[in-house]
């Protein structure tokens, strides 16, 4: 049993050997197979450097440019308050909104009118006696009396005359000016925000009859970050403009009535200083005729109102070539890969001018008619070998 044990593992050994031998002298011979490298198929994009409008997007609420309080000249009981005087109301300027009782301004102007008429009789008879006084010393002179005082030539009756006609006609202005400002008028076209008095009520010199704007321009301020300020105009580049001779157009969309709707401002200045917080500059928008009074189409009619909130875009600097790639075509250093005439890999070096969604805009270090490599390669090598698929141009806005 034991000797069984040793005697078939060696004839196991045997058997294999001659196994071996058998498929080494008659076997098939295996030929080496020779393997391609491997050739990555990428898409390019055929470079067409074309000119472009760089915009800056923001948002902001619609404001009125001129809004103040309407405020008594006079004291007197409001008589009469016109319709469009009341909350939303609109007016045009000059306008007469309220009325004060002109009762008492009325007799004030008829005693100064009657205070000017007893100035000037005053000043009439005491110039009468000035001159009689001089034709009287004339007949005089020869008796060699000396020099004539001035209350001889009635000079400080005259003076006082004078003061007193002064007197009288500035009682008559302001009496003439207190009349008419028993009536109140607009100061502009414009809509009233809220009101404080009504008819039958009294009201104080100083007292604030209601709060009104002007509807003749709205403003919008609209923030960006201070590195968007080299996209637009280099005249608003400077954080201390106050104002623009070149203004910078800005169109202006929101919605309303359930539709969209667009409108076109001009940026004449920005704000006073930088946001500490945000680091964001304001730039003023201004929109003439908000609300379409002079528009003749009905999307022009459509209102800007004050507190409407609104998506904008800014036109910048045009930029005379440029081309857009997807920001996957990018590779580290600011680089791109470039198609050679032999479909082999070249690093170009670009200047990106700003990114913009999934785009990055390229302003300089591409050529018209390269072929741009959008696709991504896990390790790209000088020189390495790719197969382009159909080459797309680009279609650029």
């Amino acid at each position: 049993m034991k000797r069984k044990s040793i005697l078939l593992p060696i004839l196991v050994l045997l058997v294999c050997g001659f196994l071996t031998v058998l498929l080494t002298k008659f076997g098939r011979q295996v030929q080496p197979v020779k393997m391609e490298p491997y050739t990555p198929f990428v898409e390019a994009n055929v470079v067409q450097l074309i000119p472009k409008k760089l915009m800056v997007k923001s948002q902001g609420t619609v404001v009125a440019s001129t809004r103040i309080p309407l405020i008594s000249e006079l004291d007197g009981v409001v008589t009469e308050v016109s319709h469009a005087f009341r909350e939303g109301g609109v007016f045009q300027k000059g306008e007469v909104l309220l009325r004060i009782d002109d009762t008492d301004y009325k007799a004030a102007l008829a005693q100064a009118r009657a205070q000017l008429a007893n100035a000037s009789i005053q000043m009439e008879t005491v110039e009468a006696e000035a001159r009689l006084a001089q034709e009287d010393w004339k007949e005089m002179e020869s008796l060699q009396l000396g020099d004539p005082s001035p209350l001889l030539f009635r000079e400080p009756q005259l003076a006082g005359a004078r003061m007193g006609m002064a007197s009288a006609e500035a009682s008559l202005v302001k009496a003439e000016k207190d009349l008419k400002r028993t009536l109140v008028r607009a100061p502009f076209a414009g809509r009233v925000v809220s009101k404080m008095a009504d008819a039958g009520q009294f009201v104080r010199r100083g007292q604030e009859l209601a709060r009104v704007f002007d509807v003749s321009r709205v403003e919008v301020k609209l923030p960006i970050p201070v590195s968007e300020l080299a996209f637009l105009d280099p005249s608003l580049s400077s954080i201390q403009l106050t104002g623009s001779s070149n203004p910078v157009r800005v169109d202006l969309e929101a919605e309303y009535a359930g539709q969209k709707r667009q409108w076109t401002g001009y940026i004449h200045r920005t704000s006073g200083e930088i946001d500490p917080r945000s680091r964001m500059i304001s730039l003023i928008a201004e929109v003439t005729d908000p609300y379409g009074v002079n528009a003749t189409s009905t999307m022009a009619k459509s209102p800007l109102s004050v507190g409407m909130f609104v998506k904008a875009d800014i036109h910048g600097r045009l930029l005379p070539k440029t081309f857009s790639l997807p920001r996957a075509a990018l590779i580290e250093g600011g680089q791109v890969i470039v198609l050679d005439e032999s479909d082999r890999i070249t690093f170009r070096d670009v200047s990106i001018v700003r990114y913009e969604a999934s785009d990055a805009l390229i302003e300089s270090g591409l050529n018209e008619g390269d072929r741009v490599c959008i696709s991504r390669i896990e390790i790209p090598k000088e020189g390495s070998q790719v197969k382009p698929l159909e080459p797309m141009n680009e279609e650029q806005p």
